[in-house]
């Protein structure tokens, strides 16, 4: 039987936080719901640091497979997007570390809106994303892609989380430990910087 915290009741869950412990009492189906919900999430979190299909694929699965087997760790007065987010981050760094190691590349060259701005054509085989709907060519779209990447990391996850997510001011705040405040100031910044990014590439 899962274990709630003692300061939060069963009927004030959030509805993440009641598919996790439906999922550690045993159902199955409920961890698929916040796989389904959160796998696009993850998997263009990690892409925009690896800037590889296959790897961010793989990397995505390794995510679920950890936040599944330590679901039991997880505290109902926090959120599960906060929660996902630091083991994805935590797995793309072993990722970069292991990489680093083996292939001696220099963790410096691993990584570096509005509704309407959400027009990128990011890799994914989930089967959400039509080709024949893509609002720019894939040439395009891997350039928008590789400037995003080259972002800084504070930048980059802004960018990801509001301009093509679509997470709220709060939810971003939740995720990444900030005022709300801050989360606007950094989104701020980081159009600027993704504007003149393209900018020099002659994208705008």
């Amino acid at each position: 039987m899962a274990v709630f915290n003692d300061k939060t009741k069963k009927e004030e869950l959030s509805e993440d936080a009641k598919l996790v412990f439906a999922a550690i009492d045993g159902d199955n189906d409920a961890f698929g719901k916040l796989l389904e919900k959160y796998s696009s999430f993850v998997y263009r979190t990690v892409f925009y640091d690896i800037k590889s299909k296959e790897d961010a694929e793989d990397i995505s699965q390794e995510v679920f497979i950890k936040a599944y087997k330590a679901l039991a760790n997880f505290r109902s007065d926090s959120e599960f997007s906060t929660w996902i987010y630091r083991i994805c981050k935590n797995t793309i760094y072993d990722y970069i570390r292991k990489s680093s190691r083996e292939k001696s590349i220099p963790l410096s060259e691993m990584s570096s809106g509005d509704e309407n701005d959400r027009i990128y054509d990011i890799p994914d085989d989930s089967g959400k994303y039509d080709p024949e709907k893509t609002y720019i060519s894939k040439e395009t779209a891997d350039i928008v892609n590789d400037a995003i990447s080259s972002l800084s990391e504070e930048h980059k996850s802004i960018i990801l989380m509001r301009d093509i997510e679509g997470y709220s001011y709060g939810e971003i705040a939740d995720i990444l430990s900030i005022e709300e405040g801050t989360v606007k100031s950094r989104l701020s910044r980081a159009r600027n910087s993704l504007k003149k990014k393209l900018e020099n590439l002659k994208m705008l």
